[in-house]
């Protein structure tokens, strides 16, 4: 069971402040003979109270007199799999079914559902619980070197027309070098839908974590994700329908744990970029700002024509505990509207965990958000007033947010 409890005094910059509360109770099963395992994994689903997402409300382009949807609790099958492990003796594994799939740190694939953005994913949008891919995935070893291939349909959220028609696979290629403990990674990849409202197009992804010996703890880490060999088909994705697919992201940081001191102090400092017209494939979340990048503004540019500073400081007084403070400065890469540049938004969050046993957690973040100069005349506004008749309007105020989170297996 996990609950998030989030209070935003100004969500979206705007002029109402908003409470809610968001539950999810899942559960799991599992069976194993020998190399053959099959798993199931159910969820139900509430949020009560008025998020910034407008998802309690009606429907835009409802006809007049509709109701508003009900809150009743959602229900959502996340796993349903068949796995056979070590075929023919081999270090070779194949899954079948809805799955969870997590390449890397999830800066391109982690979260096959975007939730929020269809009707039956309205609840739940801020802590995201639904995971699953319908794929066929096939995973060996050889050589030291892991390979991971799959193929999975793009959920609605994901699709640019809302359709169920895509396609995306490919294979991930992965080390872990012994001489210099580092890791490098390469994938390529295929996105194919029949839509004309979704695009056709390749996706490289190169990426790496290397320790650095010039000081114990020193590390850095990146990654670079193209988009190539396709058009574009749907103006929300684009600057111009049919344009050639050229967009790329990458993220780029350095960082410190000093592990044997007895707090752990840790700091750690980068930069993201995406491209003006770069579409996120399955973009998922491995840790607080990783790859929500702010409480606030993230919400409205999701993931494209921006480009962040982040930073991150913190330490461990306890081995349960974890404190930090994180900083998020966002400014576009093409500015859109009237806006001759600037930042949209400085975000600043400071985070407390605390793991006291094995399966229980709490979380708290304070964040406050304060919106740049840029926002207003960049024309951006809120993505889920395009479905949602109650979402938040973007404004320019200052948001003090609070978000308390705690989660129970049992």
């Amino acid at each position: 069971m996990t609950n998030y409890f989030i209070s935003e005094s100004n969500p979206f910059f705007g002029a109402q402040g908003k409470n809610w509360l968001e539950t999810s109770l899942r559960l799991d099963g599992t069976i194993r003979y020998k190399n053959f395992s099959a798993g199931i994994s159910g969820i139900g689903i509430k949020t009560t109270g008025r998020d910034a997402f407008g998802t309690g409300t009606i429907p835009n382009g409802a006809p007049f007199g509709t109701n508003a949807p009900d809150k009743f609790p959602a229900f959502y099958l996340d796993k349903a799999y068949v796995q056979l492990d070590k075929i023919g003796g081999l270090p070779l594994k194949a899954t079948l079914g809805r799955q969870h799939i997590i390449i890397g740190s999830q800066f391109l694939i982690g979260d096959g559902v975007y939730d929020g953005f269809s009707a039956k994913t309205r609840q739940g949008v801020y802590h995201s619980p639904r995971k699953g891919f319908d794929a066929l995935r096939v995973e060996w070893d050889a050589q030291k070197t892991h390979f991971d291939s799959f193929i999975y349909k793009v959920d609605p959220t994901w699709d640019g027309g809302g359709g169920r028609d895509g396609l995306f696979g490919g294979v991930d290629v992965s080390r872990t070098f012994e001489q210099t403990n580092g890791t490098y990674a390469a994938g390529i990849f295929y996105r194919s839908s029949r839509s004309k409202l979704d695009n056709d197009m390749a996706v490289f992804d190169v990426r790496f974590e290397q320790p650095l010996k010039i000081i114990n703890g020193l590390y850095t880490s990146g990654e670079f994700v193209l988009e190539f060999a396709g058009r574009c088909r749907n103006a929300a994705y684009c600057t111009t329908i049919g344009q050639k697919m050229n967009e790329n992201s990458w993220h780029l940081e350095i960082g410190y744990e000093a592990k044997k001191h007895k707090w752990r102090p840790f700091a750690e400092v980068g930069y993201v970029r995406y491209s003006k017209d770069f579409t996120p494939v399955a973009t998922g979340f491995s840790d607080w700002g990783k790859w929500y990048l702010g409480n606030q503004i993230d919400w409205i540019i999701f993931g494209t024509n921006t480009k962040i500073i982040r930073a991150q400081i913190g330490f461990h007084p306890t081995s349960t505990i974890k404190l930090r403070a994180l900083y998020h400065n966002t400014r576009q890469v093409e500015n859109t509207g009237t806006s001759a540049g600037g930042s949209l938004s400085d975000e600043i969050s400071f985070i407390g965990e605390w793991y006291p046993k094995d399966n229980l957690w709490f979380n708290v973040a304070v964040s406050q958000s304060v919106p740049g100069k840029a926002l207003a005349a960049s024309g951006l506004g809120n993505s889920f007033a395009f479905l949602n008749s109650g979402a938040s309007p973007v404004g320019m105020r200052n948001s003090f947010d609070i978000v308390f989170a705690t989660g129970w297996r049992f």
